[in-house]
């Protein structure tokens, strides 16, 4: 037995579409965030192998395209890659410790730094000629129209 109720989800009709494979993904991709963040902590894994951090993502759907925001300040522009494999969206940078910061006495440090990377498996093709991904104020916004043509090489977007 399910335990769902004839209203379904927040109070959902039982008409809306119930769509398993999607609940699925984002049940893998909370796990992933989960044991992401219980390695950084001290989780025992080699020296670096699960350096960095990870920033905070919102990605909707709307009726024609994905629309993706990461938090990223700190960040240069130069250092945020973009790219798109078939349906999947890797997004890689580096939050740099300042050369003074390195040098200074610590009483504590709580911000992150280093490498991360993020990758999103999107339910749906994209036109990669017209994704654009805009970087302002540490915010990054990354649009990605929706197609029917799939496509599986890579391509590397530039972030303005």
């Amino acid at each position: 037995m399910s335990g769902r109720s004839p209203r379904g989800l927040r109070g959902e009709s039982a008409s809306a579409a119930w769509d398993p494979m999607r609940e699925l993904t984002g049940l893998k991709e909370r796990l992933n965030h989960l044991f992401e963040s219980a390695l950084r902590r001290g989780g025992a894994a080699e020296a670096g192998e699960f350096a960095g951090w990870s920033p905070a993502v919102d990605l909707r759907e709307d009726r024609d395209a994905f629309v993706l925001y990461a938090e990223i300040p700190g960040v240069p522009r130069t250092a945020i890659q973009v790219r798109i494999e078939g349906r999947t969206l890797t997004l890689e940078g580096d939050r740099p410790l300042s050369r003074t910061s390195r040098q200074a006495d610590h009483q504590r440090i709580e911000r992150s730094y280093g490498p991360f990377t993020r990758a999103f498996q999107l339910p749906a093709a994209v036109d990669e000629t017209g994704v654009v991904a805009e970087f302002e104020r540490g915010i990054l916004r990354i649009r990605l129209p929706k197609t029917t043509r799939e496509r599986s090489a890579p391509v590397r977007i530039k972030v303005r």
